[in-house]
């Protein structure tokens, strides 16, 4: 979305990040109570918030700004923990909810999105993560707390990692196994020094990582936000499974509150893509302009802080959708809908509206004929494809993938 024929653009607005970084605050207060962080004498819990917008422009005195979708979140399933008929929403992190909630919009919007030429798109995120993020930590890492943490470890399940290594890119592609020193004969994956686990080895720039941010906790297939946008600035927002409706969508712009540095974010989202190339059209390395903002987000783990009222900060473990049009916002914990018993079959109703499922039976409901599954429809997007795989194998090869058995889901009612 976004025109770049047009005279004006979203970057001639006067304080325009702030803007946008308001309006977000502002939709997000305006929603109900459910599923936000609480809040008690001395303890506190925060989140991360993370909007994608639209602002329409004709003039830089004439313009209106409108949150498209906007998700609040930090957690994400363990491997362990994975649906294979697409029912829950796998992670759960600001940044991604965001996506998915855009993507469902898009699915509604078809048609107008379409012929869209006057919308521009800017992304906001209180905070920075995964490779964004490292310079910062690694400057408010102390030696006592990364010793006290290391002593606190538990000790790693063997399967679990096993599990992990067994589905990065390039492990996958050799299919090649190594005997593993000390693991009693036990036969394990090589991991590539350009992969990490979680927010560890601060001075390690550029790698891909997976979440969560704690090694010492159980592996999941979710890779960080950081390394999520970079693939967007890429592939695009819309996902393989909508590259059959759309051309390749593209944030225009990002804006960041905490953590922000900005050498280091263009590195994390598309710095480290420098030398990709080619790219089936019309996808390409986007670049998008990347800006602070000084309004500051109440919720956030840094405000929290500096109030000094609290002796114990907590992650939520609520993550909030919401996308333009929704009467009210969708609370998900632990990828299902808060409320939904587990173990009982779901149904529209009971499932998340961004999970896999509920978004792939609105896709199709306007492509009817010969039935495919999830996974043979996103495979139908021949130019995509092309794409991540140029992507995989020149930039991002220690990429964890979601297995196909994962994937290979029907339509359900």
């Amino acid at each position: 979305m976004g025109s770049e024929s047009r005279l004006f653009s979203w970057q001639d607005i006067p304080n325009l990040p702030n803007l946008l970084a308001a309006e977000s605050i502002k939709k997000f207060n305006k929603l109900d109570k459910q599923g936000k962080p609480l809040v008690h004498s001395n303890k506190a819990e925060w989140t991360v918030l993370a909007c994608i917008l639209a602002v329409y422009t004709s003039s830089k005195d004439d313009y209106s700004i409108q949150v498209i979708s906007l998700g609040t979140g930090l957690k994400c399933l363990p491997y362990s923990k994975l649906c294979k008929t697409g029912e829950l929403v796998n992670d759960n992190h600001a940044e991604v909810i965001c996506r998915r909630g855009f993507i469902k919009y898009a699915l509604e919007q078809a048609e107008k999105l379409k012929s869209s030429e006057e919308v521009d798109s800017p992304f906001y995120s209180s905070e920075s993560g995964g490779d964004a993020s490292m310079s910062m930590l690694a400057e408010a890492q102390k030696p006592e707390s990364l010793e006290a943490f290391m002593a606190g470890k538990r000790k790693q399940d063997v399967n679990q990692e096993r599990q992990l290594l067994e589905n990065i890119y390039a492990n996958k592609k050799r299919k090649t196994t190594v005997i593993s020193e000390g693991s009693e004969g036990s036969r394990v994956l090589h991991l590539n020094p350009m992969f990490q686990r979680g927010r560890f080895g601060f001075d390690h720039l550029g790698v891909l990582r997976t979440k969560p941010g704690r090694v010492d906790s159980e592996p999941t297939l979710s890779m960080s936000c950081s390394d999520k946008i970079a693939r967007w600035n890429v592939l695009g927002l819309q996902s393989a499974l909508l590259s059959n409706i759309f051309e390749p969508v593209y944030l225009d712009s990002i804006v960041v509150s905490d953590m922000f540095e900005k050498e280091s974010l263009e590195r994390a989202l598309y710095g480290r893509l420098e030398s990709l190339q080619d790219l089936p059209v019309p996808y390409r390395l986007h670049r998008p302009k990347i800006y602070p903002t000084d309004i500051s987000f109440e919720a956030s783990k840094s405000v929290l802080e500096s109030t000094g009222k609290y002796s114990t900060l907590v992650s939520s473990g609520a993550a909030i959708s919401w996308v333009a049009g929704m009467p009210r916002s969708e609370v998900i914990v632990h990828g299902r809908k808060q409320g939904v018993p587990k173990g009982k079959p779901t149904n529209p109703k009971t499932r998340p509206l961004i999970c896999k499922l509920s978004l792939f039976n609105r896709f199709l409901l306007s492509h009817k004929g010969e039935p495919k599954t999830y996974l043979e429809w996103k495979r139908e997007a021949i130019d995509y494809q092309k794409a991540k795989q140029c992507l995989l194998d020149q930039c991002f090869q220690t990429w964890v993938q979601t297995p196909d058995e994962y994937q290979d889901f029907s339509f359900i009612e």
